[in-house]
């Protein structure tokens, strides 16, 4: 044998892990990308089955828990956030979740390496597959997988999706199989960045008691924010509570943002380490000129008492109304008009990432208004909150787990709610003895990127929901008018009072009391109508007899100050009112009694026609494809139109539910009426859980307009579907889905955030061989 093959032989005895050493993996630029893009479409909130969180490092680390944290439960349980409530994987231990990436003693895979391995061997996809509802096993050890791959060979990981890519398992499953996970992410922060953090910081922490309960009222409004303070260097932050003043971030874990500390704490601002998920990406831009705004709303500003910070109670401070009272209405209601779009996404996207709960009890469809604040009797008269604050009580006071005669005081809320709209009536008409005209209503404010601000559109897909600045869609059937009580009332009420890790009752009373506070929208939208047609809109909108013994109604004996000239009252009040408040039509969607529906042509030339084709298929009952598909599963589509000149056109076709009333929890089936259902197109991409993606080639256009105008639910036309629809079970699927997203990030980088597949179809459908 040779000298220099003898000697080769004898280092690879010696050092075999040297001489094959494998590539050193990143976590940052090897694995997250693999997270992002094929795993974080699932695991990334409280909705993620298992509770296994891979939009970052730490989440992995945690592993996964058996706990269902949306379990009917007589008691609350101890929340389970990440980053909050415990910091170290020991700690995550002690709270039972258990490791998915750290082998047993008598094997050489961990749960998490067993199930991508599992996928590649078994990666057809059968059946049905729905991670929120079905029964996951959430197994914590080697034989609970066994059990579990032996009953379910197609449910491995990806769930319900094509496996990865030979690459992308490869370098995963290398990383997953050393002994050395570290994260070695780096947050770089931009000098801009860095400045207008310590600005912020030396202003909520001023130790002078009127920046103290300044701070404590902002804080408690922007808890759940993704802050912005350079859109260009893409990093997102949040504010805090934390030990530190200086240095490392020592988050203090509190249930509710107003939840009483007892030891020191100081205001952080800290950077978000986790991937951007759409669902809970609320962006708020802080800047200099917002700084300035804060100072001259709450530090220049006269108080109406001695500033003194208000006890940390949540008996009381769940009602922000009473809290901060002695900080003037205009500066708390001019605060939150400032960011508008943001307050309404928080409380119709919610904190807890899965909402049926609390979204059923709004349409599908309607457009919500604001009254202006030197407009708003709140702001008007002094008394007018101290004198109704017994009436403006929320069931948030009760904590996360009320017990059950606190439970019942429902019914004594609506007597409150009778007794608050007569007072509140009273008072309007000592203000508006004319009634209230268009010149009462909000026309916008600096911050916006637009006009469209004065007018939110917020579109409900089941048990999500999206909000849109301008009017979207067609007149709906119903809209809002909110004013600085009932905004304060809802913010505090779904979102810094709503208590995920909450008792079933503290979630029942959270759900009843809006019915109140959406009948109240509803009401102060009504007083720009005629006083004779107030009922008969009403009435039309809570059909049923029960629904007609729950809702309640007290309307004013004013009528509005508004010249109509037609019986057709609402129609006429959206033409007055897109003129007032300078607000487009949606050329889509919204529709003129004049007028004519349009053809489906053989060919399209452009994208004019093309949305004129769209605009006929939303009108009532020009789609049978909506009456053939009817359940929860159907809500929201993004369609991709190929040109042949190589664009793409991207529309989001939205299903709204026609509801003949809402104010019912259960049963919602029997209160559906497909026949009034309708279609919106949106150009780009709204909502955050796409129920399916959709692909057609400008060739295409007619056989697939044809399809949705007349689908009667044929064999023939099932499989013609299957043409244009991604199915789960494509084994193009993520290169799809890869394309939907960037996309998506192109059209709005500020905004974008990645989607959420747990609501993609369910039906697995093998027609690709």
């Amino acid at each position: 044998m040779k000298l220099h093959l003898v000697f080769f032989l004898a280092l690879l005895a010696l050092f075999p892990n040297t001489i094959f050493a494998k590539e050193q993996l990143s976590f940052t630029k090897d694995i997250k990308p693999i997270l992002d893009n094929r795993c974080v479409t699932c695991h990334s909130c409280y909705n993620s089955p298992c509770q296994l969180k891979l939009s970052s490092f730490e989440g992995l680390i945690r592993g996964a828990s058996k706990k269902d944290i949306y379990a009917n439960r007589l008691s609350a349980v101890e929340p389970s956030r990440l980053f909050v409530d415990a910091k170290t994987e020991e700690q995550w231990r002690e709270k039972e979740f258990f490791s998915v990436t750290k082998k047993e003693d008598n094997s050489n895979e961990s749960i998490m390496l067993r199930l991508l391995e599992e996928k590649q061997k078994n990666p057809l996809n059968k059946g049905d597959y729905s991670p929120e509802t079905d029964e996951l096993a959430c197994v914590k050890n080697q034989k609970e997988l066994d059990d579990y791959l032996k009953e379910n060979p197609h449910k491995a990981m990806p769930y319900g999706f094509p496996a990865l890519s030979k690459k992308e398992h490869r370098v995963l499953t290398s990383w997953l199989e050393s002994n050395s996970l570290v994260d070695d992410k780096k947050n770089i922060i931009s000098k801009l960045e860095k400045e207008q953090i310590q600005k912020y910081e030396e202003f909520f922490n001023n130790q002078k008691m009127k920046y103290q309960v300044t701070a404590r009222y902002i804080y408690e409004h922007l808890f759940l924010a993704h802050l912005s303070f350079d859109k260009n260097s893409k990093n997102f932050f949040q504010l805090v509570r934390s030990r530190s003043k200086t240095g490392e971030i020592d988050i203090i874990p509190t249930r509710f943002p107003y939840s009483k500390i007892e030891e020191k704490f100081y205001y952080r601002i800290k950077p978000i380490t986790s991937t951007i998920v759409h669902k809970t990406h609320m962006v708020f831009t802080l800047d200099d000129k917002r700084l300035k705004t804060y100072k001259e709303l709450f530090i220049d500003t006269a108080w109406l008492e001695k500033p003194y910070m208000p006890p940390f109670d949540t008996k009381v401070s769940a009602n922000a109304l009473k809290t901060f009272k002695q900080i003037p209405a205009k500066s708390r209601y001019k605060f939150l008009l400032d960011n508008i779009h943001y307050f309404i996404m928080t409380y119709i996207r919610g904190p807890v990432c899965k909402g049926q709960i609390a979204l059923n009890v709004i349409n599908d469809h309607f457009w919500v208004m604001f009254i202006a604040p030197e407009a708003d009797a709140s702001v008007k008269d002094k008394n007018y909150l101290d004198e109704n604050l017994k009436n403006l009580s929320i069931p948030n006071k009760y904590g996360e787990t009320p017990d059950l005669l606190e439970t019942f005081t429902i019914i004594k809320n609506y007597q409150q709610a009778k007794i608050y709209f007569e007072n509140r009536n009273k008072v309007y008409s000592k203000y508006y003895p004319q009634g209230l005209g268009l010149k009462e209503l909000w026309k916008g404010n600096e911050y916006s990127d637009n006009k469209n601000d004065s007018i939110l559109t917020i579109y409900r897909h089941f048990d999500s929901a999206s909000v849109h600045k301008g009017a979207l869609g067609d007149i709906p059937k119903t809209m809002w008018v909110i004013d600085f009580p009932l905004i304060e009332r809802l913010y505090y009420s779904l979102v810094a009072g709503f208590d995920v890790f909450g008792s079933t009752s503290h979630q029942f009373l959270v759900r009843k009391h809006m019915d109140r506070l959406r009948i109240e929208g509803e009401t102060n939208f009504l007083e720009f109508l005629p006083k004779d047609s107030r009922k008969e809109y009403f009435n039309s909108w809570y059909k049923g007899w029960l629904a007609k013994r729950l809702s309640f109604y007290v309307p004013s004996d004013s009528e509005p100050n508004i010249d109509y000239k037609t019986n057709n009252y609402k129609e006429e009040f959206t033409n007055k009112l897109f003129s007032y408040l300078d607000i487009k039509k949606d050329p889509i969607n919204f529709i003129d009694k004049e007028y004519i529906p349009v053809k489906i042509l053989k060919e399209y030339e452009n994208k004019k026609q093309i949305e004129q084709t769209l605009k006929t298929l939303t009108l009532p009952n020009n789609s049978k494809f909506i009456q053939y598909h009817t359940d929860d599963k159907t809500n929201l589509a993004y369609i991709r139109i190929e040109l042949e000149n190589g664009e793409n056109l991207i529309y989001s076709m939205v299903i709204n539910r026609w509801h003949d009333n809402v104010a019912l929890m259960f049963d919602e089936d029997s209160r559906l009426n497909p026949k009034k259902d309708r279609i919106n197109f949106i150009e780009g991409f709204i909502g955050s859980y796409p129920n399916i993606f959709v692909k057609v080639k400008q060739k295409d256009l007619n056989e697939f307009f044809h399809l949705i105008y007349d689908y009667q639910g044929t064999s023939e036309q099932k499989e013609l579907i299957l043409k244009y629809i991604v199915n789960r079970a494509n084994p193009n699927f993520w290169d799809e889905y890869d394309w939907f997203t960037n996309e998506f990030k192109k059209q709005d980088e500020l905004q974008f955030g990645l989607f959420d597949l747990n609501r993609y179809y369910q039906k697995a459908i093998d027609n690709f061989r």
